[in-house]
């Protein structure tokens, strides 16, 4: 009988073990072509050395006929071995022109994605304390002067050579809020943001990881949850359905793994069109991812 193949793992990383699989045959094609330039140099040598026999003036008939023989022998032996190291060559040549063809392809993907997820964190700190200006400042020649030093720090902090998009969005504002002169108005703000680091991806056996998974999913449902009571009763039947549909879906089911609570919960209440700030009014502990 024959057994079905078993499935990859959920969290498997694709182009990582692709990656690896042509790493690991070139390295094997370099190993055989190693072996096989010691086998050709060795009949080489036979070859050489039973061609000096066959021509040494003494030896008898015999002795020439056998050296000539193992001569010819040896020397199939060597092109043989010869032509094995050049299949091996070509064939690492070849891996290796596609491996380095899929990396150009994939550093231009994830320089993409960094350039996104960049840009991503930066409107989030722009808009984030533009509102905190706007609505905290009663002052409106103040709060617009604010909004263009806001607009000058932002350009010159996500322009320089930092990865600010790896850093937590909280730490961020808050120094940029300090910054401004905005250090109160920012305390008003700043307790449902993160001050620690996305979390990393869900690890250990199979169970595991889907456990914590759905810890993170139920977690965020329910601080999307909390936003009803404020709501229209007769929308959330149609919410709490929407809801259970986004939490399915890719993309959603993707930011298990790297965004905190608090980021899942705001970009799934902007999806539904709910205001992402009704359910941090009372937040049930920290988020810390």
């Amino acid at each position: 009988m024959i057994r079905s193949m078993e499935p990859a793992p959920a969290d498997l990383d694709v182009l990582a073990y692709c990656r690896s699989l042509a790493l690991q045959q070139i390295q094997m094609l370099t190993r055989l072509a190693e072996i096989g330039m010691q086998l050709a140099e060795a009949e080489g040598a036979r070859a050489l050395a039973a061609q000096s026999q066959a021509a040494w003036p003494k030896a008898d008939a015999a002795a020439v006929e056998a050296a000539r023989a193992e001569a010819q022998e040896a020397g199939m032996a060597f092109s043989r071995f010869s032509r094995s190291v050049q299949r091996s060559l070509a064939l690492r040549s070849r891996a290796a022109d596609q491996l380095c063809a899929r990396e150009k392809v994939q550093a231009a993907d994830r320089e993409a994605a960094q350039q996104a997820r960049r840009d991503d964190h930066r409107n989030q700190v722009e808009s984030t304390l533009g509102e905190i200006i706007w609505q905290e400042i009663k002052d409106r020649d103040r709060a617009a002067t604010l909004q263009d030093e806001l607009e000058e720090r932002v350009e010159d902090l996500y322009d320089s050579d930092e990865q600010v998009e790896d850093r937590p969005l909280g730490s961020v504002m808050a120094e940029l809020a300090c910054g401004l002169g905005l250090t109160e108005e920012w305390r008003l703000w700043a307790r449902p943001w993160q001050t620690t680091p996305r979390p990393a991806r869900p690890a250990g056996d199979e169970a595991e990881i889907q456990a914590e998974r759905a810890r993170r999913r139920d977690a965020a449902s329910a601080a999307v949850e909390q936003a009803f009571a404020k709501l229209d009763p007769a929308r959330i039947p149609g919410l709490r359905a929407g809801l259970a549909v986004r939490l399915q879906e890719a993309d959603v089911v993707g930011w298990f793994d790297t965004e905190t609570i608090f980021s899942i919960a705001e970009r799934l209440s902007r999806s539904l069109g709910i205001d992402p700030y009704l359910w941090l009014d009372d937040p049930d502990a920290p988020d810390t991812g």
